[in-house]
Parts: C-alpha cells; sequence; structure tokens
C-alpha cells in the first residue's frame, strides 16, 4: 500500500470513532509531515526524524507548545494504526500545555448577557434561548447547533442529543429556560426552511432558515457580547460558566460532572479554574456553627 493510500485508509478508520475537527486537525498534521519529506514514505520516519520535524516546527514556523501537543497526538495515533508496536512515534514526548486564564462570566456579567437579548423580536427570542439553554445545560458550540426539536422535551425540562464523541447524552434545564425556549419555538415555524428539524435555524442573513453553524454561532456570541459590555465572548465561556456559576450556587462536583457530561471529576476542575478562595465564604465552618439552629 503506497504513502497516500495508508494516510488515507488511517482518516477513513478515524472516521469510525473520532470527532469531526480532531479528523481533520490529525490529518493536516499526517500531510504537513509527508510534504516536509519528499519521497519518502511516512511509514519508514525515524523517532529521530518525527523529533527532528517537531523541533523544526517550533523554530520555523513558531509555533508553541499546544500545537506541539496536537502534532504529537497526531503522530502517536497514525504510527499506532500503521505500524503498531513498532510505532516511531510511542515515545515521542508531550509538552505540557500551559494552563492560560480563560473566560468565565461572573453572575453579573451572566445576567447581563441575558439582558442584552431584545425579545421583542423573533432574533432575540432565539438569542436569549440559546444562552439560557447553554448556560443551563452545559451544551457545546456544536450540540447546540444540531440539537433538533424532537429531542426537547419542555414539560420536563430535559433534553438527549448527540454529543462529543458521537455518543447520546442527556441535558436538563429549569423552568425559566423552558420558557425562553417556548417562546422562540413559538416563532420558529416561521423561519425555518421545509425539512429543517434543528431547534436552532438563522434569521436573515445569507442562510435564512437553514441550521446555525458553529462558525455562524461564534458570530451570534460576538454580536451578544457587544451587546452586554463584554470584549470577547464566545459559546465556549458559557460551558466554563455554567460550571463555576453552578459551583458557585452549591451545585456539588459530581452533580456538576453529570449534568455537564464530563467523563471525570479531572475535567469538572478544569472548567472550573475561575473558582477562587472567596468563594468558600458561605462555606465557612465557624459562620454555619454560629448561626442559630432555628430547630432548637
Amino acid at each position: 500500500m503506497n504513502q497516500l493510500d495508508k494516510i488515507a485508509v488511517w482518516v477513513d478508520w478515524m472516521r469510525l470513532s473520532f470527532a469531526a475537527t480532531t479528523i481533520e486537525a490529525y490529518e493536516w498534521e499526517l500531510r504537513h509531515l509527508e510534504r516536509a519529506h519528499p519521497g519518502r514514505a511516512v511509514e519508514s520516519l525515524t523517532r529521530f526524524d518525527l523529533a527532528r520535524y517537531l523541533a523544526e516546527r517550533r523554530v520555523k514556523d513558531g509555533v508553541g507548545d499546544a500545537t506541539i501537543r496536537r502534532a504529537v497526538n497526531a503522530l502517536k495515533a497514525f504510527y499506532k494504526f500503521a505500524l503498531g508496536k513498532k510505532s516511531p512515534a510511542a515515545t515521542l514526548p508531550m509538552p505540557a500545555v500551559k494552563r492560560k486564564r480563560q473566560r468565565t462570566l461572573d453572575s453579573v456579567q451572566a445576567f447581563e448577557v441575558m439582558l442584552s437579548a431584545d425579545t421583542s423580536t423573533s432574533r432575540g427570542k432565539r438569542d436569549l434561548a440559546i444562552v439560557c439553554l447553554a448556560l443551563s445545560s452545559g451544551l457545546r458550540e456544536s450540540e447546540l447547533c444540531r440539537l433538533l426539536v424532537a429531542e426537547i422535551d419542555l414539560q420536563h425540562g430535559c433534553l438527549t442529543t448527540r454529543v462529543k464523541g458521537g455518543n447520546d447524552g442527556d441535558g436538563v434545564f429549569g423552568q425559566d429556560t423552558a420558557s425562553a425556549l417556548s417562546s422562540w419555538l413559538g416563532v420558529r415555524p416561521d423561519y425555518a426552511a421545509p425539512g429543517v428539524e434543528t431547534v436552532f435555524v438563522s434569521v436573515g442573513g445569507l442562510t435564512p432558515g437553514r441550521p446555525i453553524t458553529p462558525s455562524g454561532l461564534r458570530c451570534i456570541f460576538r454580536t451578544i457580547g457587544r451587546e452586554a459590555g463584554l470584549e470577547k465572548f464566545s459559546p465556549h465561556d458559557l460551558r466554563r460558566s455554567f460550571a463555576t456559576l453552578s459551583h458557585r450556587f452549591g451545585a456539588p462536583s459530581r452533580i456538576v460532572q453529570v449534568a455537564g457530561r464530563w467523563k471525570d471529576l479531572s475535567q469538572v476542575e478544569g472548567y472550573t479554574r475561575a473558582l477562587e478562595q472567596a468563594d468558600f465564604a458561605p462555606y465557612d465552618p465557624v459562620s454555619h456553627l454560629m448561626r442559630p439552629n432555628p430547630d432548637s
């Protein structure tokens, strides 16, 4: 099997279980490696070749730790598939990604975002429904975009949809979010194109009535952010805010993990780095001991 076919077969194999964005990124890395070694089959490259390739990417291309980490993951995945235990990428070092402070809304900012939606318009009804659902359920941008009307149960405040990794995932939301969704769904038939089943569709623009795409959703959020006085604002900010605000309002970590569909608690910790020591104040043991017992 020639070099091109091997990479193509690997890409087809990834389609069985990898997310589309991951497949696209990993394929790009292997094609880049292929172009860097013209005339050689990528299967013939050694660990030394791969280490030099990564070093050149860092020095010549000026890429950072996160990009190198993605490249290493792509190389490990490809060579494990192509060569198994003989993979030259098996022992490549993995750089640690430096943690940066990420945007998370506090309660005032979150409320301002909700207030920024002009619910006298259909666009405002839609935008408020998106924000409320993201804050209530922690859905990712791709999950918000693919959510179907049939997957929402307004009466019981729950939903089931395809989540990251291709599995079915459940979500819950409160009465106020259900009300915002109901308001949007009441006018949605006036805008949705025939055959479109997604909850959120474009209102005007270049593709009226079509499902909102992740890039389109990011544009919507930039507009919402400007109206709410935020310099930057993205859909993923609300997933972090969902986790952080839930903790601040008293939800146990395990409950947040289940509600947000995270596999383990360590992932929840990554989304709640905005928590500070001051958030402990409501749980101070002495304060609780000094309060009068209403049952005494």
